[in-house]
Formats: C-alpha cells, sequence, structure tokens
C-alpha cells in the first residue's frame, strides 16, 4: 500500500495548476453567493458543483494512463518492482485525493453558505462523502476504460455507462438508483434540503465504494496483458 500512496501523491504533484485553478475559483464563487446569499441558491450550488466534481474527477482519469505511457514515465516506475495493479491504484489513489479536495471545498463552502443563511446543515457531511465516493468510482470506471481504448473512445465509452440509467429511464425503465451510484447522486441531492435522508446515502456510498474496486480490479487484469512500451496514439 505505500506505493500505492506515493504514486497517488506523486500524481496529486503534478496536478498543481489544476489544484490551484480549484482552489481560486471555489473561494472566489463562494465570495460571491456569499455577498447575497439565499437559501435556494445554496443548494443551488452544492447541485451545480457536484456536476463539476463528477466531471473532473473523469477528465483528470481517462488521460492519465496514456500521459504517462507517452513520457514512458511509466516504464521507470515498474522497473523498480511495482506490480501494475499497484501503478493503477496509484494513479486512482491520486485522483481520489484530487476529488475528494474538490468535494470538500464543495461541502465546506456550502456549509459556510448554510450557516450565514440560516440553514442548519444536517447530512451535508454525509451526502458530501457519498459525492466523494461517487466522484471516485467514475474515476475509476474511466480509468478502466483507458487500459485498453484511446482516450477519446474511452470518454465516450465511460459516459455512455455513467448515462445508461437515463437512457432507461428515458424509455421508462427504472432501475434502484443505488445501482448506480455515480448518476444516482445527483437524485440525492435533488431530494436534499439540509435534512437527514436515512440510509439512502450510505447504501449509495456502498455502492460507489464496490464499484471502486471492481474496476480497479477490472483494470489491473486487463492492463497486465497490455504492452506498455507502445504508446497508443
Amino acid at each position: 500500500m505505500r506505493a500505492i500512496f506515493l504514486l497517488g501523491l506523486n500524481f496529486v504533484r503534478t496536478q498543481w495548476i489544476a489544484l490551484a485553478i480549484i482552489t481560486v475559483y471555489m473561494t472566489g464563487i463562494g465570495g460571491v453567493y456569499g455577498l447575497h446569499v439565499q437559501r435556494q441558491e445554496v443548494l443551488f450550488f452544492l447541485r451545480w458543483h457536484a456536476g463539476y466534481a463528477m466531471v473532473l474527477a473523469t477528465l483528470l482519469a481517462i488521460p492519465a494512463l496514456q500521459t504517462e505511457r507517452k513520457s514512458r514515465r511509466i516504464l521507470a516506475v515498474l522497473s523498480k518492482g511495482i506490480y501494475r495493479w499497484q501503478y493503477l491504484g496509484g494513479l486512482l489513489f491520486g485522483c481520489a485525493l484530487v476529488a475528494a479536495f474538490f468535494c470538500t471545498l464543495v461541502g465546506g463552502i456550502t456549509w459556510i453558505l448554510a450557516e450565514e443563511s440560516g440553514l442548519r446543515p444536517d447530512g451535508l457531511a454525509a451526502v458530501t462523502l457519498a459525492l466523494v465516493l461517487s466522484a471516485v468510482a467514475a474515476s475509476s470506471l474511466g480509468i478502466f476504460f483507458s487500459t485498453f481504448l484511446h482516450p477519446l473512445l474511452a470518454m465516450a465509452a465511460t459516459s455512455t455507462v455513467l448515462s445508461f440509467p437515463l437512457l432507461l429511464e428515458a424509455q421508462g425503465l427504472h432501475l434502484p438508483a443505488a445501482l448506480f451510484p455515480v448518476t444516482g447522486v445527483f437524485g440525492l441531492l435533488l431530494d436534499f434540503h439540509f435534512q437527514p435522508i436515512g440510509n439512502r446515502v450510505w447504501t449509495m456510498a456502498a455502492t460507489a465504494l464496490c464499484q471502486i474496486v471492481l474496476f480497479w480490479v477490472a483494470g489491473a487484469m486487463v492492463f497486465a496483458r497490455r504492452d506498455v512500451t507502445i504508446s497508443p496514439e
């Protein structure tokens, strides 16, 4: 696990520009909302930036592997006795740290805005945790597809899988939202009004955690049979 931890921290270090932009943006937009905060705007802020969290998590994860292969840094890392499942785990852990950082900012600023508008932020911590795990689940899916697809194709495949429940709903079929935490978390946020919402949030968080492990293992099995000396174009 130490190798995964160090690889994840190194990935975060390479994303310092993205982290700086995130910090400046969130601080600025939070200040703007705080000037004339209204109760309905607090929930809008949370729901809108939850979507940003999903997009950010996916966009960071999908090109990460190809970037490492193009730079041939992956060869130097694997030559030091790092297993490929550890390497993917490091990338996923790094994406999880960035997603957690962004979601924590979203949850923290929402908490401050709620306090300023006279709302009690009950249940916000649990919803933020579910949002973090759902974002990481999106990252794990993106990394899985990136092990055998070009980033553009991986992006298309990831988007298709994530939107699958919405496509079924358009046909009148409704699947349990807990089985699809990445899209289900938005339904959770629509029903969230700063009140505890029971076991639903914990079920969704547990499902997201299971999917993270599932796609990590599946990606490691595929990646173990890939030639990393060739950079896909």
